[in-house]
């Protein structure tokens, strides 16, 4: 079994010795195991599965009672404690789109409150990238049914990316400088409607990037770090800007009776040549990044 999979089970176990929720039975599944608990009369089980994409997945099993919900509150909550901040609220900011030569690309902001942490994680709020489109759509509507006014969100459409992007290229500027002034946008516009302490951003590019297009919100603590998605905050705005992009995909695919596939692989040169064929070339400019290489490759210039 994976190491990393053994090692949260045996944390898993003492954490629920601890509060008196005994082991009662173990069984190895495929890509992973589970957990039989017992509490009084109450019985519930967990499975742990794992895989290097989504890492270590919890699934509460059985039948609904006391058990499973403090259960399910005692790992969730122990969750938060690893975070490397002491925060009442902060915003958490992530992007979509960027590595997909169709579709728009979408920033967003989360507002996080300390008291909204175990909610999110209930929701099943983690790193978008661990999850499948069907999940982040479930998630993304239930955090909108809560959180509607702690999310911030600014969509750029493929038309208007191809124009932005040219008009950053004439200032001698790159992706990240525009990345860095989606982000700025949201953290302003969040700034504006509430309060926070701090903010946690996936970094991207050096500080100096995103902070240049920050100037006049000296005030505001900003922490830019890999694998921020780690915080519910940046994870939160992770799944809204992703749904917001899956949206944008689907509405394109209706439209133009096409069925867009997501990166940059050969499959997508093979529907962007269709497209092209079907539509021109200045449609695909509507569908599409143009300073991928990938457009190159449709036009059959590499």
């Amino acid at each position: 079994m994976n190491d990393i999979l053994l090692k949260e089970i045996e944390n898993i176990l003492k954490l629920t010795e601890s509060n008196e929720i005994i082991l009662k039975d173990r069984k190895q599944i495929p890509y992973g195991e589970k957990l039989y608990f017992e509490k009084g009369l109450l019985q519930t089980s967990l499975s742990l599965y794992y895989s290097k994409k989504k890492g270590v997945s919890k699934v509460f099993g059985g039948k609904n009672n006391s058990l499973k919900e403090d259960l399910e509150e005692l790992l969730l909550s122990n969750e938060t404690k690893t975070f490397s901040h002491n925060w009442k609220s902060w915003l958490g900011t992530d992007e979509s789109g960027k590595g997909d030569f169709f579709g728009p690309l979408v920033a967003a902001g989360f507002i996080c409150h300390h008291e909204d942490i175990l909610t999110l994680r209930k929701f099943g709020v983690k790193d978008s990238k661990m999850l499948n489109d069907k999940k982040i759509k479930e998630i993304a509507k239930k955090i909108y049914e809560k959180f509607s006014k702690n999310i911030s969100v600014i969509i750029i459409n493929p038309q208007r990316y191809n124009s932005l992007y040219a008009d950053f290229q004439k200032s001698g500027k790159k992706l990240n400088q525009l990345l860095a002034w989606m982000h700025g946008r949201i953290i302003k516009d969040a700034h504006q409607k509430n309060t926070f302490q701090a903010v946690i951003v996936d970094k991207f590019a050096h500080e100096k990037v995103l902070l240049n297009s920050l100037k006049g919100l000296n005030e505001i603590n900003i922490v830019q770090r890999t694998k921020a998605e780690e915080d519910v905050a940046v994870a939160s705005a992770s799944i809204i800007a992703r749904y917001h992009f899956l949206e944008k995909m689907e509405s394109m695919s209706k439209k133009y009776e096409i069925e867009f596939p997501k990166g940059a692989s050969a499959k997508v040169i093979e529907i962007g040549r269709i497209f092209m064929e079907k539509f021109g070339e200045e449609k695909l400019n509507e569908v599409s990044k143009k300073h991928f290489k990938t457009f190159d490759k449709i036009k059959g210039k590499v």
